[in-house]
């Protein structure tokens, strides 16, 4: 009981002498601002994670550099995990990598995949660009099996 008393009291002294913080900000004056400008910079932004502020920044980035035709590895990465994660604009991301062969071996069908899924998370066009993989880019062979896939097995005779 008597630590808790000790450690309880050392914490409130030191928050009261912190460089004289307390009193500058109840009653600020030149020595303040002179003290509060000698501090070292502050910590440098977090590192990037596949969820929160700095992710989206990064993927909107990358898709910026996608659609320029400068998309790096690192780029690719983080929209197929973005896109991993369910990320409607990584998964659109995603397809037009897929279907134009952007940092992967090309596939239509992969991509007429992703497209499906994109527009089930509410992407605007996704479906017509479904449509129009289905269309223009899949031979006959990869349409049927994309029926195969829409429609299930057919049943027995």
């Amino acid at each position: 009981m008597v630590g808790l008393c000790l450690l309880s009291g050392g914490a409130r002294a030191q928050f009261y002498d912190l460089d004289g913080a307390y009193h500058c900000v109840t009653t600020p004056d030149a020595a303040c601002g002179e003290r509060l400008g000698n501090r070292p910079p502050p910590p440098p932004p977090p590192k990037e994670t596949l969820d929160g502020p700095s992710a989206a920044a990064s993927l909107a980035d990358a898709i910026v550099r996608l659609k320029k035709g400068a998309a790096t590895g690192a780029d690719i990465r983080l929209i197929e995990a973005r896109a991993g994660a369910k990320d409607p604009h990584a998964v659109e991301a995603l397809a037009w990598c897929r279907l134009n062969g952007i940092g992967m071996v090309p596939d239509a069908v992969g991509a007429y995949w992703l497209y499906r899924e994109a527009a089930d998370l509410g992407v605007a066009n996704a479906r017509k660009n479904q449509i129009a993989i289905y269309e223009t880019r899949l031979s006959s062979a990869e349409r049927h099996q994309v029926l195969l896939r829409e429609n299930g097995p057919e049943p027995e005779r």
